[in-house]
C-alpha cells in the first residue's frame, strides 16, 4: 500500500516559474492524510515559496526543497547541505564567464542575487521567493549557500555544457531544472537522496512510496519509489525512467492520478 507520495513542482504541478496549481489538489492532499498517506513537495524551489503555493495545507506535508538540498517538515529541518564556502567562491567566479547568465544563491530561508534583473523580478513576483539583492557576493554574503543556480532565458543546460559542467561535474551534482536553470548542489543532495532520508526517518519502503517528475533533476527520486510517474509533458529521459506515464500538465495529470488512487481506497 502507498504510504508517501513524493512531487516536483515545476513543470510537474504547476506550469513553470508560476502559482497556478490545480486547487484540487489541496483536498486530494487532504483526503491522503485522512487514509493515512504522507504528501511532500520536492522542488528546486525555497521553503517560503513552496509553503504559499500550499498555503490551505501546507502544515500537513513535508518539503524537499532546493533541489534537495534541505529536507524539513512544516516546522524543522530535517537534513541540510550546505556549499563549502570556499568553493562556492570558485563557482561563482566561473558562473560569472558564462554569457548571458545571472546567478541565484539560496540560503536555509532566503535567496540572494547582486542586482535588480529580469531574474530577480521573476522570482519574487512569479515563484514568489523570499529574495535579497546583496550587490557583490564576495563582500557582502554572510549566510550559508545550500544551493546555487544558473539562470538563462533561453538555454542553459547547453550554455554550462561546453566547459563548466565538465570542470565542476566530480565535485558536485549540476542538473538541469528547466530549459532556464541548472542547478549547483553538494554531491549527495538530490531530490532522490532527500526522498531515502524521509523515507527512513518515516519508516517508509521505496515500495511504499509514489513519486511524479518532469525533468531531469527529477531522475534521483523516481529511482527511489516503487511507483514512479512521468507526467505527460515530461522529457523523454523522465518517461523512459518512470514505471508509469501520467496524462500531461495541461491535463492536471497527477491530480487525475491522485483521485483514481483515492477511488481504490
Amino acid at each position: 500500500m502507498i504510504k508517501l507520495i513524493a512531487s516536483d513542482i515545476d513543470g510537474t504541478l504547476v506550469p513553470d516559474g508560476t502559482d497556478r496549481i490545480d486547487p484540487r489538489m489541496m483536498d486530494v492532499v487532504s483526503r491522503l492524510k485522512e487514509k493515512g498517506i504522507i504528501f511532500a513537495g520536492a522542488s528546486g524551489r525555497q521553503f517560503l515559496s513552496m509553503k504559499r503555493l500550499f498555503n490551505p495545507v501546507w502544515q500537513d506535508i513535508y518539503y524537499i526543497t532546493d533541489n534537495g538540498s534541505i529536507l524539513r517538515s512544516a516546522t524543522t529541518i530535517m537534513k541540510k547541505h550546505v556549499i563549502p564556502r570556499n568553493l562556492l567562491m570558485e563557482l561563482i567566479h566561473d558562473a560569472k564567464m558564462l554569457p548571458d547568465c545571472d546567478i541565484m544563491l539560496c540560503g536555509e530561508d532566503a535567496a540572494y542575487c547582486e542586482e535588480y534583473s529580469e531574474m530577480f523580478f521573476w522570482l519574487r513576483d512569479s515563484y514568489k521567493f523570499n529574495i535579497n539583492v546583496l550587490g557583490d557576493f564576495e563582500t557582502h554574503l554572510t549566510d550559508d549557500i545550500v544551493k546555487m543556480s544558473i539562470y538563462q532565458k533561453d538555454h542553459a543546460e547547453e550554455t554550462v555544457s561546453h566547459w563548466f559542467a565538465p570542470k565542476w561535474k566530480d565535485q558536485f551534482n549540476i542538473a538541469s531544472a528547466g530549459t532556464m536553470w541548472i542547478d549547483i548542489v553538494e554531491p549527495d543532495a538530490d531530490k532522490g537522496s532527500s526522498l531515502r532520508e524521509l523515507q527512513k526517518q518515516l519508516g517508509i519502503s521505496p515500495e511504499e512510496t509514489m513519486v511524479f517528475g518532469d525533468n531531469i533533476n527529477d531522475l534521483g527520486m523516481l529511482a527511489a519509489a516503487g511507483e514512479s510517474y512521468a507526467i505527460g509533458s515530461a522529457r523523454d529521459e523522465v518517461k523512459n525512467a518512470a514505471k508509469h506515464v501520467a496524462p500531461p500538465l495541461s491535463e492536471c495529470g497527477e491530480t487525475t492520478v491522485l483521485l483514481e488512487l483515492l477511488e481504490t481506497l
